[in-house]
Parts: C-alpha cells; structure tokens; sequence
C-alpha cells in the first residue's frame, strides 16, 4: 500500500477547520491546561459548600467550555494519527495529548465529587435557571448511588484516563503497527495481502481460490497476536467486571448501559429475538449465495461475496457525490448541505495507505464540523459508507447548533440509527431513479450484503459473543485466547446452523473489530438499524411530516432517553414490534435476492 506521504492531498481531509497546525494545537493544549487548572483554584472545596444555584450554572458553564475545548484538542491529534499509525512522531504526539487530557479530568473529577453534598433542590434550582444543564445535573442525581468516595473518583479518573484504554492501544498497536501480512501464491501467481486490502477487497473476490486461500493466510497471521490480544481483552472485561461490583450495580449489565440509559431487557431483547428470528432467513440467503455463485459448498469465507454474481458496480467518486446528493434530497436543504459540505470542503479522508484505520467512522466535536474517515476502493459498497457516516455527520451538525457540549451526543443506543437511516434512503432512491428493471434486485442485494449483513449481522455476532464473554468473567472465569475462540465459534454455529462450513479462522473474527473496547457497543449497530429502517419506511409512507419528525429528533441530540428519541420519531421501541418488523423486512429482501 502507499505510504501517507504518497496519497493526494485531494485524497484526505483538511484538518486545518481544526488547528492550521500541530503547533496551533500545541499552543491550545496549553491553554486548555491553564483553563483547568484555573477551574481547579476556582471551584475545588467550594462547590460542596455552596447554597447559590448561580454559582452552580457559573461552573457548570466553565466545565462545559472546558469539555468542548478538550475535544478540540484531543480530535485534531486522534485523527492525524489514524490515517497513519506507523508514524512514531504521530503516535508519541497521541500519546502525550491523551496523557494531558487525561490528568485534566483527573484533576477536574472532584467536581462530581463535591456536587454529592449539594442537595437536589439545589441542583434542580439550577437546572431551572440553565436548561442547558439538565443532562449533566440530571445524570449526576441518576448515578448517585453508585458513585464511590472523592478520594476513589479521582484515582478511578486518573487511572481510566492513563491506563484504562490500554487494552484498546495494544490491540491498535498489534491491529496496525505490528501485524504483518506476507503475500499469498494462487496459481503461481502473488497477491499482496493487508489488514484493510483483506477486509475490503479480498473478503468479496470472485474467484474462490483467492478468496479462499487469502482468508487462510489472513487467519493464520492474526493467530501470531490471538494471546497478546485477548489477554489485553480478558484484562478489559475483568476491570469492568470489578468496577461494576464496586459501583454496588445488580451486575456488570446494567453498569455498562448506565450511559445508554435503556433498561437491560431492552440489551437481551435485541440480541435473543435477533438471534430467533434472523437466524433463519440469513440461512436461507447464505443458500441463495451459494447457488448464486454455484459454490461447491459456502464456506464461513464465501459470506461477504456480493449474493448476486456479476452484478458488482464500480463507481467514481463524481458519481458517489450526485448519488448521496439525490438519495438525501428528500431531507431538505439543510440536511443535504451537510453533505454538499463534506464533498466540497474536504471532511472525508478517502486514501488507501499503509497505517490508516480500517473500515469508516465519522468524528465529531462542538466547535469543528464533524470528520468522515473510509478507504475508497471505488464500490458501490463505498457509497454506502459514505452516506453511513455522513447520517452521523448530520446528526452531530443538527444537534451541536441546539445543544452542548454535555448534552449533544446522543445516547449509545441510539447513535446507529441516523446514519443506518440514511443508508435505506439510499437504496430508496436507487430502486426510484433507476430505470433497469433488475434494479429492485439489485438494491436488495446491496442492502442484504452491506447494510444489513453487515450492521445488523456481523456486529449482532459480535454482541452476543460479547454477552458470553462478560457471563463467563463475571462468574469467575478467567478466559484465554482458546476460550474466546470457542465463544465466538459457538456464536457462529448457533446463528448459521449447518449452513455454513466453519472455516479454521472462522473463531478468530473477535479479533478484527475495536468495537469490544468501547461498552455494550456491538449491539447498539442492530438497535440503531431497527429505529432508522422504521422511520425510513415511515418517510417514504407519509412524507414531509415524517421528514420533520426525524429532523426534530436529530436537534434534541442526547437531551432525551433512546426510547424518548424513538417516540420523538413515530417509533415505539417499548415493545419488540420494530424489531420484529426489521427482521421481517430483511426477510422480504432475501425474498427479492
């Protein structure tokens, strides 16, 4: 692959919306540092004692500049970093501004801690001079209960802050730094093999020698990291284990979704009816795939070919833009302008090169417009994950102009569902604009293969392997390399039956996502995609005052509950009848394949 210094700068983002450069940065991480310590002479040892709700709005006010101002800092240098983590200068400047940031809530943390001796009138008196401040208050009188000593906060802050993501770095650093792939030989012919050229090129090759033998090289080589990995991973799961307990939570369930704010029924729902109901028509579509592509058998390396055989479109990135900008013009202007924005103004980083993260993600803070990060390979599936993040993007754009920085960002449950919303108005517009009459087959094809397959599918494994593995740590196990291998097997085989020839290297697909590292995350892809297909399909069923509903919804950013936000939009998540709708529309789409 490419070096970064190599790729076009037409290719990449412009960081300069940020900072104009590392030294601009610099220059405001020690400002930021000021600002905290500031903060600190301010309000330590005073907060507990004060009866002024005024005085409460004015440090609530100061926290909230200090937080918006801290992503700022901490966004420019992640995302540098991400496009090319072979760079040791790039790595040692995350390094530093994370360590920074880190004793900055470290030293900020007794905040919290002095506010458990203010009474909630006080706080509720606050709230009602500064709505602005009701999710942080709000959140602060929920979690009471389970909050530990000042002395115990700030270390638990310090610590989480300088050796919490640890686990998360040595995957990162094995994931892109150390993992080496030697190229593989098919028919005396080589192919140069990587991390981001398997998952996005190799996994959907037509030819199944290649397929098939690159998948094998490809898990052999990450087996050389499966200890190193899930060590670091055991060592995650265990800290959440003991700080749920230490918390006083019913168990570690409920403490990871303290910040989703759902009940844990909502959780086990998603994955238990999921795993019901889906199972059987992802059977029927591996079926169709392999008669499709009259595989001899379909392999757990055949499942991210395209289901139908020679139906792959190329597409430029001109032609990727006139796509996104037609499929959102039901939205309104202003929502589309978003994404005339990141075309034109360079917020998406579309290079291939050695170092960069895989797969997309989009980035947001309060002061800068958000950041799309992907690997262009010039596929229909790049268009999809194009206006995947650009419904992220949108979201954080509509939400930062009503709120702040502690109340804009939706709950976790909830994130997914604006941009896998925005990826079946995607496939709406292709079947309306389309006049080849294949078309409906096609689109379902693509929804099957990428939108579903992938956010529902694959992150929906992953959360009940995920469930496993906190069940069987919680209990007192102490898990290995082996062990997380035989979960995730057992996953596999109970979702896809006999359906599916496992593998070798079917087990070790745990080890190629990030998400374990981030909370009950994986699920949240499946709950996002039940809100966004139902309220598209209200959308495309009523119109304008479905359009407005879920603009509306997208402006109260994390101010309301996910179940809040969901009736907001018209969909009742309080019973499993979305869900049970979204399955039942995949199933139709398998029907069309």
């Amino acid at each position: 692959m490419a070096k970064r210094t190599d790729v076009r700068v037409e290719d990449t983002w412009d960081l300069s919306h940020i900072f104009s450069s590392p030294e601009e940065q610099e220059q405001a991480q020690l400002e930021l540092q000021a600002e905290a310590a500031n903060f600190v002479s301010s309000y330590r040892n005073k907060i507990a004692k004060t009866t002024s709700a005024d005085t409460l709005v004015e440090s609530w006010q100061a926290l909230e500049h200090l937080i918006s101002k801290s992503s700022e800092v901490g966004s420019y240098i992640f995302l540098d970093y991400s496009v090319d983590m072979t760079n040791q200068e790039k790595m040692r400047r995350s390094m530093e501004t994370n360590n920074v940031i880190s004793k900055i809530f470290s030293d900020i943390s007794f905040y919290e801690s002095e506010l458990e001796e203010v009474a909630a009138e006080l706080l509720k008196q606050a709230i009602k001079i500064e709505a602005g401040s009701a999710k942080f208050f709000g959140d602060h009188l929920r979690l009471r209960p389970h909050r530990l000593s000042a002395e115990s906060e700030e270390l638990l802050t310090s610590l989480n802050g300088s050796t919490g993501s640890l686990p998360e770095n040595i995957y990162d650093a094995a994931k892109f730094a150390d993992l080496f792939f030697p190229d593989f030989e098919v028919n005396a012919e080589k192919y140069p093999l990587s991390f981001a050229s398997y998952e996005e090129f190799y996994a959907m090759h037509p030819d199944t020698d290649i397929r098939r033998e690159a998948f094998r090289v490809f898990s052999e080589n990450l087996a050389k990291y499966r200890n190193t990995i899930a060590t670091a991973y055991y060592a995650h799961v265990k800290q959440d284990v003991l700080l749920a307990e230490k918390r006083s939570y019913e168990n570690v369930f409920t403490y990871l979704l303290q910040d989703q704010e759902v009940e844990e029924a909502l959780y086990h729902r998603q994955i238990d009816v999921t795993m019901e109901q889906l199972a059987p028509h992802m059977r029927r579509y591996a079926r169709k795939l392999g008669e499709n592509w009259q595989l001899d058998r379909v392999s757990y390396a055949d499942l991210k070919l395209p289901p139908l055989r020679g139906k792959s479109i190329s597409v430029s990135r001109e032609e990727a833009e006139k796509l996104v900008l037609g499929a959102l013009e039901v939205m309104g202007d202003e929502y589309r302008n978003v994404a005339k924005r990141a075309f034109s103004e360079r917020w998406m980083d579309f290079a291939e090169n050695e170092g960069k993260s895989t797969g997309g993600f989009c980035s947001s803070s309060m002061n800068t417009h958000p950041y799309i990060l992907l690997n262009w390979t010039g596929q229909m599936p790049d268009v999809f994950t194009i206006i995947h993040e650009l419904g992220h993007a949108a979201q954080s754009e509509f939400s930062r102009k009503s709120n702040n920085a502690t109340n804009a960002s939706p709950s976790l449950y909830f994130i997914e569902a604006p941009s896998t919303f925005n990826e079946t108005l995607m496939s709406q517009y292709l079947i309306r604009s389309s006049e080849d009459p294949d078309i409906e087959r096609q689109v379902a094809a693509q929804m099957t293969s990428n939108t579903y397959y992938h956010n529902f599918v694959t992150h929906f494994l992953e959360a009940h392997w995920q469930r496993e593995v906190y069940r069987a740590v919680a209990a007192g196990r102490a898990l290995t390399a082996d062990d997380l291998d035989q979960l995730f097997l057992s996953t596999l085989k109970e979702f896809w039956g006999d359906d599916i020839e496992m593998t070798p290297g079917a087990e070790r697909t745990w080890m190629r996502q990030p998400h374990y590292y981030r909370g009950l995350y994986s699920y949240t892809y499946s709950a996002g995609l039940t809100i966004g297909t139902a309220v598209s399909l209200r959308i495309e069923k009523e119109g304008a005052a479905a359009v407005e509903d879920w603009l509306a919804t997208l402006a109260l950013g994390g101010t309301r509950s996910p179940l809040e936000l969901a009736r907001a939009a018209g969909v009742d998540i309080s019973t499993d009848r979305p869900l049970c709708d979204t399955i039942a529309y995949i199933g139709s789409l398998v029907d069309l394949i």
